[in-house]
């Protein structure tokens, strides 16, 4: 006979589990040293994809990621568009952000930025940290016509300077 209750360990690992522990990158409260500048590259001869060319989109080689930080929260700015997100104690971040820029070739475009990705502090004292990731770009512009829309997505490296 079944009373319809859960037995006090199932309910309990069912809350551990609703509260994400075991999975994912847990909040730090001794935060990895992301913050700094660090100089964008793509992997894997990454390009834009053809229906891009048409918002005059490209990837942002070589741009400065500027990172700070403060606790978990980190801010950014990568090809004018500010970013904000996280980094977790096993170094894991996230940076989003958009912006409409309304002097864009052709009229305004709004570009949201996404870098999913981890943190790499220096091996030894006096080594270069790095971040690398995944980097993806959504690129929009309204019109009364149907508008045009892109999405280029491509792994990253940087190195902080």
């Amino acid at each position: 006979m079944t009373s319809g209750r859960f037995p006090r360990f199932f309910a309990g690992l069912l809350t551990l589990t609703a509260a994400g522990c075991g999975g994912g990158d847990a909040p730090c409260t001794d935060c990895p040293a992301v913050e700094g500048r660090y100089r964008i590259q793509f992997s894997g001869g990454a390009g834009v994809p053809p229906e891009c060319s048409l918002l005059s989109v490209a990837l942002p080689a070589g741009e400065v990621l500027d990172i700070s930080r403060t606790g978990d929260q980190l801010t950014a700015r990568l090809a004018g568009v500010p970013l904000a997100g996280t980094i977790g104690s096993y170094a894991a971040f996230n940076l989003t952000g958009s912006t409409t820029n309304a002097g864009a070739p052709g009229g305004a475009r709004t570009d949201t930025l996404n870098l999913n990705g981890s943190y790499i502090a220096p091996a030894m004292e006096g080594g270069t940290a790095s971040i690398s990731g995944v980097f993806t770009g959504t690129y929009v512009r309204a019109s009364d016509t149907g508008g045009q829309r892109c999405t280029v997505s491509s792994p990253f490296s940087a190195t902080r300077d």
